[in-house]
């Protein structure tokens, strides 16, 4: 079915249905919360209980028209009678995977070749939302990657004369790395890292071990990722050496990036990727100032070497964060304005010191990070307080609040109680 419209359809903009196109004409929706209302004796008013988001309904209304019009309404029947959900595609509310509860069609009184549709869709999953936040992905990839390469060859203009001074100016400038790979190392042997390790692990390994990982593996072991992690530890500590051992700006640059982004991808929980990352990112050093042309050289490549190396930590930075799934949306808006506060810092250090390029870097890089978050703030529930007159067991609070005592693990999480069965009486909870 090719669903070429006469030229009066030209005016409309095309709609399918299980690959079965129409011209849409006009649509509406219904959206909002499920409530169920508790009526009680000898009290005013009701009570409303919250019952989460009601599916959403979509109301799409179009025609037929053309050559095949019958033929399309056949086809439409019969799509409209096949089992189980299927693709809606349409010009604004965009790809959606609903289920058809009602589907008529009219043929106008006095009107020839043309037949009016009438669907009712039940929205099951919004495609829309994943094309857009894969599209932000890769738009912080992109700005990443620009900014890495921009970075390396600003680094080289700037450290470059300085380093082809002598052995003294290169000493310094490895010294510097290898301060700032300490940092690294640190992390990598942190108790934060290890129990991000161990959130990976099939089952609930308790409140301690539950971090941001966006998957379990369900074939690890404790010895399996021990060993990965041990693995992890070995080599970046291999390309820490790797990066003092370097003589030149550029190899220099290239080895700072492979300790930044070793560490990230070491890492399975984003949350802790960031959290390790940010001391890298904003790592400084104190420079002696000399009037000595051997002493301005090693003052230059030391303050050059140091911002390679926090410029390279925030691409690393930025990357995890478009990894990163907040639970709720002050979670996602406090992380925006830290992120944006200190690439704000930071291209504004980069315009000070004459780096135009690279203040442009990290400015479009801080805009495709804040845009993401800001994004992902807008789709979740925000953080409320919960009140009790008395400690109650965490379970019977996910059931009370959530209908759901599956989400006893996450309420567990944010109030860190003594002990499961005693929650605290008032403590932070998502609202939905």
């Amino acid at each position: 079915m090719s669903g070429t419209l006469i030229t009066l359809a030209e005016e409309y903009l095309q709609c399918s249905f299980r690959g079965v196109p129409f011209v849409v004409v006009g649509s509406s929706g219904q959206a909002g919360r499920k409530q169920a209302v508790h009526d009680y004796p000898y009290r005013d008013g009701v009570w409303a209980e919250d019952l989460g988001r009601r599916a959403r309904i979509y109301h799409v209304r179009g025609f037929l028209c053309g050559s095949e019009y019958i033929a399309q309404r056949d086809v439409l029947i019969n799509a409209a009678e096949a089992a189980d959900a299927g693709l809606l595609v349409h010009p604004t509310l965009g790809i959606l995977r609903v289920t058809l509860s009602n589907f008529s069609w009219i043929e106008p009184d006095g009107i020839m070749g043309r037949i009016d549709v009438d669907f009712d869709f039940l929205e099951q999953k919004n495609y829309l939302n994943t094309i857009i936040q894969t599209s932000l992905d890769a738009a912080i990839g992109a700005a990443a990657l620009v900014a890495q390469q921009v970075g390396g060859s600003t680094y080289s203009s700037a450290a470059s004369s300085s380093l082809s001074v002598g052995s003294p100016v290169i000493s310094a400038a490895q010294g510097v790395v290898g301060r700032w790979g300490s940092l690294a190392s640190a992390a990598i042997c942190s108790p934060r890292v290890n129990s991000a390790a161990i959130a990976t692990l099939p089952g609930n390994n308790g409140r301690y071990a539950a971090g941001n990982a966006g998957t379990i593996d369900s074939t690890a072991t404790v010895d399996s990722v021990l060993q990965n992690l041990t693995a992890s530890r070995t080599k970046i500590d291999s390309l820490i050496t790797t990066a003092q051992g370097q003589t030149t700006a550029d190899s220099l640059a290239t080895a700072v990036l492979d300790v930044a982004e070793q560490l990230r991808q070491s890492i399975n929980d984003p949350g802790t990727q960031i959290s390790v990352l940010l001391p890298m990112a904003t790592y400084q050093i104190d420079v002696m100032p000399s009037s000595a042309p051997i002493g301005s050289a090693i003052a230059t490549a030391s303050t050059s070497t140091a911002q390679i190396c926090s410029w390279m930590a925030f691409t690393s930075i930025a990357l995890a964060c478009a990894n990163w799934q907040p639970t709720s949306a002050e979670e996602a808006e406090n992380l925006r304005l830290r992120v944006a506060t200190l690439l704000d810092d930071a291209a504004t250090s980069a315009a000070d010191a004459g780096f135009d390029n690279m203040w442009q870097a990290l400015r479009s890089l801080r805009v495709q990070v804040t845009t993401d978050l800001s994004q992902r703030a807008s789709q979740l529930p925000d953080q409320i307080t919960v009140t009790r007159n008395a400690p109650i067991p965490a379970l019977v609070l996910g059931q009370q609040l959530y209908a759901d005592a599956s989400r006893a693990s996450d309420l567990i999480r944010r109030a860190d109680p003594i002990h499961p069965a005693f929650m605290p009486t008032q403590f932070e909870a998502l609202s939905a």
